[in-house]
């Protein structure tokens, strides 16, 4: 953690704005140990896309979600396939995080043309051909976020 809290030092002196962080699959693990780790003076806000779902240990059902007393985003893509992100659990993650002063659950619909291994960037799981989509859902939801 002492790495990341010193990048956020460092971008909140340079830039003066909150910081929030955003985990892709297995960065979703590490994301939520340090918003978890750092708390709510250091990390303002949590996005999660393609969540790690499975029970494994360090995986984000096994952290202490609860405690977050940061807005919260989840969003996953309808189609993803990759088997330790499966898009039927993403929503539990939300209904976990009860300190948390806004929540809200995404399952992304679109894109074309998955190809290559389900768990990487070229398919459902990288929300593939609907990335500025996606963007800009999560980029609206940091400008305000709501329930």
């Amino acid at each position: 953690m002492g790495e990341i809290a010193k990048v956020i030092t460092y971008a909140k002196q340079q830039f003066g704005k909150p910081v929030w962080l955003v985990g892709t699959s297995r960065g979703t693990v590490s994301g939520t140990a340090a918003a978890i780790a750092l708390g709510e003076t250091q990390v303002q806000g949590l996005v999660l896309t393609s969540s790690v779902t499975s029970k494994k240990t360090g995986a984000i059902a096994t952290q202490n979600i609860g405690s977050l007393k940061i807005p919260v985003l989840v969003a996953h893509h309808k189609n993803d396939a990759c088997n330790i992100c499966v898009p039927s659990e993403a929503r539990r993650i939300t209904a976990d995080l009860k300190s948390s002063p806004v929540k809200k659950f995404v399952m992304v619909e679109g894109g074309s043309d998955p190809e290559g291994d389900p768990c990487e960037a070229r398919h459902w799981h990288g929300f593939i051909n609907f990335e500025k989509e996606t963007v800009k859902i999560i980029a609206d939801w940091i400008k305000n976020p709501q329930s």
